[in-house]
């Protein structure tokens, strides 16, 4: 339980003070760690943005899990769908080739479906022109990415030419193959300009000819799918199986590393406005010097001064990480209005160039627990430097003062 004596003291040192520049470099440190705390938080806030609409762009359209191996038994197959992580299982193929139109060339991934949007629901949900279900055997349809098309001048209806290399015993063997452009879509993602899409069986011969057919699962929750591939690895060793962990894991590691990054660089700025509020206290300390001596004389002990000394630094610190963690949530809610007025102010935006049209934010309680916590440890430790001071001050020279 608070000291209420030492309580008393530092909501009255908080009231009045002798010297006025002295509470001035206090106010500033604070606003300084307001301001810290603001920046990390709305930082943070955005790169969680980020993290999540590039996990539901990118997952939602590559396989979750994929089994190489197109021989599945049909019990397998069933098996999979009792799974209730599971929300379907579609035949898949998937390979690497190029498309070409009016001596444009471009490198693509080529994935193939048997029917209907084969699980692709992500893609399926952001189609601007036609659908994935003009993907029939027969028609020789193909779908990709809006900004490919533009680049290559395509529009639905169109035809071009997409090329798979098939290895041989001498060598790569090239197919060209003719398709129409029946769809467009448009993930604001990676994939717009690397993937296409077709009918599996519009593939001249088998397809594992040309890249890798097998059996794609899709789970509800794609964050799951390297413990349920552990899972089926462990049901199933001689069954081969491949999670978008193998090939998408290194680009969210990194995004998870650039956010411990930012986060330890950005609090290295909280940590010097904290550590500025002990010039502040320190001053206030010699302030009351003699305010020290007298109650000291009188019988406070040595504690009830560190205590009064200390609840005070942290109140003013409290106060500061609460105005930072208010504004930052703000500022991050607010964050796509504030880059169009900052694009309208100065000339250029931020996100030019890249595949977002605004910028995301996800606020995260535990990220605010976070900064909140390491903040507050941090004024902790200024604040106690300086009320250890006054702790120990001699009351002789506090009366002569």
């Amino acid at each position: 339980m608070v000291d209420s004596v030492a309580l008393t003291l530092a909501l009255r040192y908080l009231r009045k003070r002798r010297r006025k520049f002295a509470a001035f470099i206090t106010w500033v440190s604070v606003g300084g760690l307001s301001l810290g705390v603001l920046v990390l938080t709305v930082v943070l806030s955005v790169m969680n943005g980020f993290d999540a609409e590039l996990k539901t762009r990118i997952l939602g359209t590559v396989p979750h899990i994929l089994l190489p191996d197109r021989d599945v038994a049909e019990d397998g197959m069933v098996e999979l769908r009792r799974n209730p992580e599971v929300i379907s299982v579609d035949d898949f193929f998937t390979g690497a080739g190029m498309v070409t139109q009016a001596g444009s060339v471009y490198p693509v991934s080529v994935y193939g479906i048997s029917a209907g949007d084969g699980g692709l629901a992500q893609l399926s949900a952001h189609m601007i022109a036609g659908d994935l279900s003009g993907l029939i055997a027969g028609r020789r349809n193909l779908v990709m990415g809006a900004p490919l098309a533009n680049l290559l001048g395509l529009i639905p209806g169109d035809s071009l030419a997409l090329v798979l290399s098939e290895p041989t015993a001498s060598g790569l063997n090239p197919q060209l193959l003719r398709f129409q452009l029946s769809g467009m879509f448009e993930l604001s993602a990676e994939l717009d300009y690397s993937l296409v899409v077709i009918a599996t069986d519009d593939l001249p011969g088998p397809a594992d000819r040309f890249g890798t057919r097998g059996v794609r699962v899709e789970l509800s929750n794609p964050l799951l799918a390297a413990g349920v591939a552990a899972q089926l690895a462990q049901q199933h060793p001689d069954w081969e199986i491949v999670s978008w962990a193998d090939s998408y894991g290194e680009l969210f590691q990194a995004v998870r590393l650039e956010k411990a990054l930012m986060f330890l660089i950005l609090l290295l700025v909280v940590a010097v406005a904290a550590f500025n509020i002990i010039s502040g206290q320190m001053m206030i300390v010699t302030d009351k010097k003699s305010d020290i001596a007298i109650l000291r004389t009188i019988g406070a002990s040595a504690t009830v001064i560190q205590r009064a000394f200390l609840l005070q630094g942290l109140a003013v610190s409290t106060l500061g990480i609460l105005f930072g963690l208010l504004g930052g949530v703000v500022a991050a809610s607010w964050i796509s209005e504030l880059v169009l007025l900052m694009k309208d102010w100065f000339g250029f935006g931020l996100l030019d160039g890249t595949f977002f049209v605004e910028v995301p934010s996800k606020i995260e309680a535990s990220d605010l627990l976070l900064i909140g916590l390491m903040s507050w440890s941090l004024c902790l430790l200024s604040a106690w430097l300086p009320a250890r001071r006054a702790a120990r001050l001699n009351p002789i020279e506090g009366l002569h003062s």
